[in-house]
């Protein structure tokens, strides 16, 4: 007999499971298949899984349950390098395999079994028959399920309260009460139905259709288009026709899958560069050097805004094409899908496929399905496109390397930009990271060597970087509550000359908090402890963190005054201001709160190429990777927001942020110019911005890291400990800090805290903190595991979670 070993749903462990594979799947089943398999000792259940690793003669271990079924027609989700990355990401992120495994897996992918539960015939015709129910238990599950008639076992345990009914209800089975079935929901790929001749075609065939013409019409067509099958539309006849000719065993019906694709709804013109410049040759050179060799390297791309990154990054592409080999290319945000995925489309066609959260989960499997398939030859999406199915990858492209937007969230989590390094390692690929302000990580490997550095220090086609000015808030009038007048002038003169403005407040909602002037009161988040944001439009108070909203109508929650000071501006009040200041003009805003439909980014983004509106504000949305040639003039209302924050790499995401969005204005040959609103203005940020010295402030921030031991002079892994009850995450962060005394020494382990957490409380859970730093070797992940999961199984009854984030971009 056959066996493998699989990593599986809810064996939430290290180490795979062996299990035996069914003789008459044996000649079937392939590394890297997702497969339902039975625990042993409980054949009844089916449990999803992943074959990794095929076993000889285990007669010595135990086998822990059977393959019963191989999912998606055979064919391997995971390929050798996507395995490959998945142990990897497991391993380096401090993950278990199957988490590492879904996060690899696309969500329509992940099949979900269901067992159902419902009465039997013989139950439905005898529930008043008490007899036979012994327990309360079985009563009350009888009782729901006469009420719901079908439900499966998750919904059942919600319900009663209660969980591993399954026992019970396998018991309930032998005993004739209920059935319980097996269901499984699946995305499978999108079909249509086509018709072709049952029997070879003959002229007595249309003949025979002389009393209904239409019919033999359609046979006619059918004969005369020399395709082996058709659609009706095809044939130039009704679905109706086609499946009457059926009926008479003339055609046969057979399903055709089709490619429903999945259109980012944002087109423009084809942007001509007749001539790159000396640096992008020389750029793109080194590149193509580097693709043809055949072996792993990495590039860092350090271009300004507006200096021809996204060109070499296509020319660099049809090179690989051209070769016979595929590429993935990521951005950091759905925000910039739509205007980079028009101009790779308008060179590669049906060559590339974007990948994109917005798409719903049968554009998700098609594009899984054209990559996997090789139909397509190139990726491009965020983040979890690193782990698109292509094969025979030559090269990765990672824009705005800077982001971190690339840093995943939830366990595992990785880094987007790191993890496209690893995989262009496993590929024997080259891996190039763009950005016109690196990460101080990714520049630092550049000066060390361990990347090679590109640089690009001039825009393209003759445009001239923007002019940078303070607006000191203190000293210059208000023309409104958020904007200065000289940022109104400024507008209001670009407006008169039909150019475009761009403005940045990176704060969404009306105000960020609410001051009650006559009892002092601040309406705070229940769960968070944090002051809650009022949005205008719903008249809605929201805690941004978890998501809690009350309504409000304009008055204290506490004492009921009318006399409320609106502290701060979001996006959604400055559209108010902006109204008022500018009657009659379109203003467009981009924020969370306006691009929740599907859509929406690119809707937005057409009106404003079109120049159905001359003024966007929004978040950051609007700073990154956006191209229009008539905007000259960029304003950021608040550049304050986020640089006093007590993170290490505050500063550097405020220069980024700005850096970015100052590159929006004069990229054509109208000169641009920025204005900074800021109560800061001394801040070493603004200096070095306002000289456009990104190496100057990047040696400047890194004196300090090199001599407190931060990124990349050290790593650090962030340990939070969190539960409903804060006696239990301080005691449990005060453990985990003992057990690790042994490894703790300035060379090797320096460890912070443990201490609350920035933001101490978030969604009813209090939040501790540990920071270790590692200047010297790396502690074994297996030693951060063992006490992670032995301090979850020794609080598991007050809900203890221990998160481990390696690499952490926030430690808020």
């Amino acid at each position: 007999m056959r066996h493998v070993l699989l990593h599986a749903n809810y064996f939430l462990r290290d180490e795979p499971l062996l299990v035996s594979v069914q003789e008459n799947l044996t000649d079937e089943l392939l590394t890297g298949c997702q497969v339902l398999f039975s625990p042993a000792g409980n054949s009844r259940r089916s449990i999803i899984g992943y074959v990794v690793r095929e076993v000889d003669n285990p007669q010595h271990t135990p086998q822990e349950g059977t393959i019963t079924e191989i999912l998606n027609s055979g064919l391997p989700l995971l390929t050798p390098v996507t395995l490959r990355l998945s142990k990897w990401i497991a391993d380096y992120y401090i993950a278990r395999p199957i988490e590492a495994i879904n996060a690899v897996i696309p969500a329509p992918l992940k099949t979900r079994v269901s067992e159902t539960v419902e009465l039997s015939d013989f139950q439905l015709l005898s529930f008043n028959d008490r007899k036979v129910v012994t327990t309360p238990l079985r009563k009350e599950i009888l009782k729901q399920l006469h009420q719901r008639k079908k439900m499966t076992v998750r919904q059942l345990e919600s319900r009663l309260g209660k969980q591993n009914l399954y026992r019970t209800l396998i018991e309930m089975e032998r005993g004739g009460l209920v059935t319980i079935k097996k269901t499984f929901k699946t995305t499978g790929a999108k079909t249509r139905t086509a018709y072709r001749f049952k029997e070879p075609f003959t002229e007595s065939l249309p003949e025979s259709l002389s009393r209904a013409p239409r019919q033999a019409e359609a046979v006619r067509r059918l004969h005369d288009l020399e395709m082996s099958w058709s659609f009706p539309e095809q044939i130039g006849t009704t679905a109706a026709i086609a499946r009457e000719l059926v009926k008479k065993d003339i055609f046969e019906s057979l399903k055709i899958e089709v490619d429903i694709g999945f259109s980012s709804g944002f087109t423009e013109p084809k942007k001509i560069i007749k001539n790159l410049t000396g640096a992008q040759l020389s750029a793109l050179e080194r590149l193509i050097t580097g693709f043809r060799a055949g072996t792993f390297s990495t590039f860092l791309l350090h271009g300004i805004t507006g200096s021809g990154k996204t060109i070499i990054y296509i020319e660099l592409l049809k090179e690989v094409l051209s070769a016979g080999k595929s590429a993935i290319v990521l951005v950091p945000e759905i925000s910039l899908t739509p205007q980079t995925a028009s101009r790779f489309r308008q060179h590669f066609g049906d060559d590339i496929q974007i990948v994109h959260s917005a798409m719903n989960n049968q554009e998700k499997y098609n594009a899984w399905h054209k990559l996997r398939t090789g139909k397509a030859k190139i990726a491009l999406g965020a983040r979890s496109t690193i782990f698109a199915p292509l094969e025979n990858v030559g090269a990765i492209i990672v824009d705005e390397e800077h982001d971190s937007a690339y840093k995943q969230d939830r366990t595992p989590r990785y880094n987007g930009r790191d993890t496209a390094v690893m995989r262009a390692k496993f590929e024997n690929a080259i891996c190039v990271l763009g950005s016109a302000t690196p990460s101080f990580e990714s520049f630092h490997n550049a000066e060390t060597g361990k990347y090679s550095l590109l640089r690009l220090p001039e825009r393209v086609d003759g445009a001239s970087i923007p002019s940078v000015k303070l607006v000191p808030l203190r000293e210059n009038r208000k023309i409104s509550f958020s904007l200065s007048e000289v940022l109104y002038e400024q507008i209001k003169a670009r407006l008169e000359r039909n150019e475009q403005v761009i403005l940045l407040q990176n704060r969404r909602g009306f105000a960020g908090s609410l001051l009650c002037l006559d009892c002092g009161h601040i309406p705070t988040c229940n769960h968070c402890n944090i002051p809650m944001v009022y949005h205008a439009a719903s008249r809605q108070l929201r805690c941004h963190y978890c998501g809690h909203a009350l309504a409000y109508k304009e008055t204290c929650t506490r004492c009921s005054s009318e006399n409320i000071l609106y502290k701060s501006s979001g996006t959604e009040r400055i559209e108010e201001e902006l109204r008022g200041l500018f009657p009659g003009e379109k203003i467009l805003r981009m924020d969370v709160d306006t691009t929740g439909i599907k859509g929406a980014h690119a809707m937005i983004l057409k009106d404003f190429h079109e120049k159905k509106a001359r003024i966007l504000l929004g978040t950051q949305m609007v700073a990154k990777g956006l191209d229009f040639p008539d905007v000259t003039l960029v304003g950021v209302l608040l550049a304050d927001i986020g640089l006093n924050l007590p993170d290490f790499r505050a500063g550097e995401r405020l220069f980024a942020l700005l850096t970015q969005v100052a590159g929006r204005a004069g990229r054509a040959k109208i000169p641009g110019e920025v204005y900074l609103q800021t109560y800061n203005t001394d801040n070493e940020v603004f200096v070095y911005l306002m000289h456009g010295s990104y190496e100057k402030y990047y040696e400047k921030d890194m004196q300090a890291r090199k001599e407190l031991l931060y990124p990349p002079y050290a790593r650090l892994v962030s340990c939070e400990f969190s539960s409903p009850d804060e006696h239990t995450a301080e005691q449990a962060s005060d453990e985990f800090s003992r057990a690790f005394a042994p490894y703790l020494s300035p060379e090797n382990c320096i460890l912070l805290g443990p201490s609350p957490a920035g933001i101490p409380r978030i969604r009813g859970r209090y939040r501790y903190q540990i920071l270790l730093k590692l200047p010297g070797k790396n502690i074994s992940a297996d030693s951060l595991k063992k006490l992670q999961y032995a301090l979850m199984r020794k609080y598991n009854r007050h809900d203890l979670t221990v998160t481990i984030d390696v690499d952490p971009q926030n430690i808020m």
